[in-house]
């Protein structure tokens, strides 16, 4: 049944539609004679630019004065904290076929001392990490909050990265 209806489509589809005869192709006409171009003198005609020697003048330039910061008052406090979750840590890679190492990276707010955005990539020739592991890891590196000291002027949330070996 299917096969027939198929068969039937086809032959509807290969069938001439026309109903009328075709129409003739229109004839073009011959383009007229133009006229012959102006003559244009050569003083009008603007002159190619100049080749560039390659070479560009110095200019003189004030001198750049980089603002030295002071370390993050509280990221040492932050680096032991870290270190310490090492035993809950090292749970998230019972398993792993080999040693390996991670970039971990996250944005810390140091007047609550939470996380966000946290990142991890395996680095030189480590395996990537489950999902099993990645949540672990994240859970471990920010539970519970860390305890640092913000009452310095430069409290806001920075960028962190640290590398963790397993």
């Amino acid at each position: 049944m299917l096969l027939a209806a198929l068969v039937l489509l086809l032959l509807l589809l290969l069938q001439d539609c026309r109903c009328t005869p075709p129409q003739p192709l229109p004839v073009i006409d011959q383009p007229a004679p133009s006229t012959p171009a102006e003559v244009v003198e050569p003083s009008a005609v603007p002159s190619p630019r100049k080749r560039s020697t390659g070479r560009i003048p110095r200019l003189r330039r004030p001198a750049y004065e980089n603002e030295l910061l002071d370390p993050l008052p509280w990221l040492e406090s932050y680096r032991i904290q870290v270190s310490s979750r090492s035993v809950r840590l090292a749970g998230c890679f019972v398993g792993a076929q080999q040693p390996g190492t991670l970039k971990w990276a996250a944005s810390v707010e140091p007047s609550k001392g939470t996380l966000s955005d946290q990142t991890l990539e395996p680095t030189l020739m480590s395996d990537e990490l489950t999902r099993q592991q990645r949540a672990c890891v994240f859970d471990v590196l920010s539970d519970p909050p860390y305890d640092l000291d913000s009452s310095g002027e430069r409290s806001t949330p920075v960028r962190v990265g640290m590398v963790i070996e397993f």
